[in-house]
Formats: structure tokens, C-alpha cells, sequence
């Protein structure tokens, strides 16, 4: 019960609860060592008391506090205070993990939710729309400036073919929503354990590949590797995350042998021009050396054509003089002969001598040669004489 002020205030030794007077020379002081006299007093515990319960009195049914109506009233607001602050709300890039005593008992969307409240129940809202990124071989600077510091052990690389490569990399994941509750249960360091997978599984994949073909084309390969890898270990590890993108930022030779890689691919370069030209030169020639050869095999073909129908034909022939050989072989002889004669004796000069020796050259004498007239040359002076005339 509250200390009754009734102790007036006069004098005395009796009144305050430490046997303070309330005023004059009384010998009691209070706790803070001050007398009744001047000085600074300490603050009226008392007054302080009695105000609070004149305002319950004021809040209460009936003024009073008595009984235990109001002890039950008082329990009861203070519940119902103590369970309004199991309302929660979870945004649109959020979900809602609740757990009664520490176990996993639901997944909510986003809106207006109730739970037990402290220390019973809670709940994690993790951001399930938000994409975050990591950096690995380098951290970015701040700003738009790009890169700001590099980290050699994490970006030097050994390749399969025993060179070391400077790699760069970055890796955008975000919390997988309907597997949020791995998420918050199954990973105490997200950030790290991610990076420290994508680390490994970016030098498991360069591990199996020559230098050059990293420098050169097989990059997004590359990436696409490390994020299939790195996603199947967070999902053996049930972490609840999805990979967006791994994106390779830089790959590049170490500094103290980058000019003789720059000079190696220069080279190649070089190679692969030449290479294009000849294909271009292939390109044009190969089809023209088709067609000629098309154009020969055409030609062939008539060829054989046409020597086949000539021997076709004078094969019908000779079947036919030989039949008429059968018939008379004397008169066919004579023919054959005197066709032959005329095909052979009919290109060449004549001289056709006389045996009896009856002949008469240019001069008057008498030596066996018959002069023969050009015929062939008479033909055409005797049209164009005729012609003249």
C-alpha cells in the first residue's frame, strides 16, 4: 500500500518515510544525506505515487482500484496490447518467414499478417525481388568509375595448359521465392558462401581449358559453365538461391607477360586474315574450275555421242557393201577400188604417163607424158567468163 501523507507539517521527527519533517529543524534526514533546512530537496516519491494512482483511479471502472475486477481489467488490456503487436506486414518484394519457437510453421505473401506475438512467434522478411551482385578478382569502385581495387588472389587462374590467367567476374543472384525458408534457415552467410562456390567452380572450369581459348571465344561458354555449376551446389546445399548471371568483366594475361600474348594474338589474327582470304579465293575459284570441268565432261559426252553415231553408221555401211559383195564380188571389187582411187587421187597432183610413149611434152618431143587439164581450174574461169561476158 501507498504511504499515507498525513504527518502535517510543523516539525518533528516523525512524517516522511525516511523520518524527514516535512519542515523546520527536525533531527532525521533523508537518504541523500540532506537536513530539513535550506538546500536542495529531493524529489517527493511520495506526490509521485499518489498522482499515478489518481490517474488509474481516473481510467479505471469506478474510480477505484480495489478488488479484484480491476486487477483483471488491468491483466486484460495489458494482453490485448501484448497480442496487437503480432500484426505484421510484409511488402511487395517480400516474404514472410513465421516461426513458433524457433520452428519453421509458414511462408506468407505480402499484406497484412498475424502471429504470436514475441516471445512466442517471429518472423523474417526476406527481399525476394532484389538482385544482388557480387565481385570476384576485384571490388568495385565508388560511383560510376568502374573498377576500383583489384584482388590478384582471387583473380589469378591456372589454365589446363599450365598458363596463368587474370580473371575478373561477377555473380547476380537474388533469394529463390519459393524456397525463402532454405534461404533464412540453411544459410548463415549468403554473400560468402556464394562467392566462395562461384570461386571454386570458375577455377574448376578454367582448369579444363588452354589460355587461348579463354582469351579469345569461349567466354560466354565459360560463364554459362560456372553459373550451371554454381547453382547446382547451392541447390545440393538447399541455400535457396537462384543465379541470374555470372558475367565474366575482365580476362586478361598477367601484366608481366601481357605484351608477348599481345603479340601472340596479333600473330593470329594475321593467321586467321590469310585464312579468310583464301577461303575467298577458294570461294570464287572452286565453282569457276567446276564449271570448266562440267563444260569438258559436256563436250566429252558429244563427243562420244557423235563418234558413236559415226561408227554406228559406217559400220551399217560396210554391212551393206558387204552384202552387196556377196552378191557380185567382181563388180563390188572394181567399185571399192575405183571409190578408192577417186578419194586419194583426188587431192593430190597427177602425172599420168603414156607406156606406149605416144606422148608429146612442151617442147614436141616424144616422152610417154600425157598432159592433163586442170579441170577443177577450168570450172571456175569458165563461169567467170561467162559471166564477164
Amino acid at each position: 500500500m501507498p504511504w499515507s501523507n498525513q504527518s502535517g507539517g510543523s516539525g518533528g521527527n516523525g512524517g516522511g518515510p525516511w523520518g524527514r519533517g516535512s519542515g523546520g529543524n527536525g533531527g532525521g534526514g533523508g537518504p541523500w544525506g540532506g537536513g530539513g533546512g535550506g538546500g536542495k530537496t529531493p524529489p517527493d516519491l511520495e506526490d509521485l505515487l499518489r498522482r499515478g494512482q489518481d490517474r488509474l483511479r481516473g481510467v479505471m471502472p469506478g474510480g477505484t482500484m480495489g478488488g479484484g475486477k480491476g486487477i483483471l481489467i488491468a491483466g486484460g488490456l495489458v494482453i490485448l496490447g501484448w497480442l496487437a503487436t503480432g500484426f505484421y506486414k510484409v511488402e511487395p518484394q517480400q516474404v514472410g518467414i513465421e516461426t513458433i519457437f524457433g520452428r519453421y510453421t509458414n511462408t506468407t505473401g505480402q499484406g497484412l499478417n498475424y502471429i504470436f506475438p514475441y516471445p512466442i512467434g517471429a518472423v523474417t522478411k526476406p527481399n525476394v525481388g532484389q538482385v544482388n551482385s557480387i565481385q570476384v578478382g576485384y571490388r568495385a569502385g565508388i560511383g560510376a568509375q568502374g573498377r576500383g581495387r583489384d584482388m590478384p588472389e582471387e583473380s589469378l587462374m591456372l589454365t589446363g595448359d599450365e598458363n596463368i590467367v587474370d580473371l575478373d567476374f561477377e555473380v547476380q543472384w537474388r533469394v529463390n521465392p519459393l524456397k525463402a525458408s532454405d534461404y533464412v534457415f540453411n544459410l548463415e552467410n549468403p554473400e560468402g558462401t556464394i562467392k566462395a562456390i562461384a570461386e571454386s567452380a570458375m577455377r574448376e572450369v578454367i582448369g579444363r581449358r588452354n589460355i587461348q581459348a579463354i582469351l579469345t571465344n569461349e567466354q560466354s561458354s565459360v560463364a554459362q559453365e560456372v553459373k550451371e555449376i554454381t547453382q547446382k551446389a547451392l541447390d545440393e546445399y538447399g541455400a535457396g538461391v537462384r543465379i541470374e548471371v555470372v558475367q565474366l568483366v575482365s580476362v586478361n594475361p598477367p601484366p608481366e607477360v601481357r605484351p608477348a600474348f599481345i603479340d601472340v594474338n596479333a600473330a593470329q589474327q594475321d593467321a586467321e586474315r590469310a585464312q579468310n582470304e583464301a577461303r575467298t579465293y577458294a570461294s570464287r575459284e572452286v565453282p569457276q574450275a567446276k564449271g570448266k570441268v562440267a563444260q569438258i565432261v559436256q563436250a566429252a559426252e558429244a563427243y562420244k555421242t557423235q563418234a558413236t553415231a559415226e561408227a554406228t553408221g559406217q559400220s551399217a555401211r560396210f554391212k551393206q557393201v558387204y552384202e552387196s559383195y556377196k552378191i557380185a564380188p567382181a563388180i563390188s571389187r572394181e567399185r571399192i577400188f575405183l571409190e578408192t582411187m577417186e578419194r586419194v587421187l583426188g587431192s593430190v597432183n597427177k602425172v599420168i604417163i603414156d607406156q606406149n610413149g605416144t606422148g608429146v611434152n612442151g617442147a614436141g618431143n616424144t616422152s610417154g607424158v600425157v598432159p592433163v587439164l586442170p579441170l577443177a581450174e577450168f570450172g571456175p574461169r569458165s563461169a567467170t567468163g561467162g559471166a564477164a561476158r
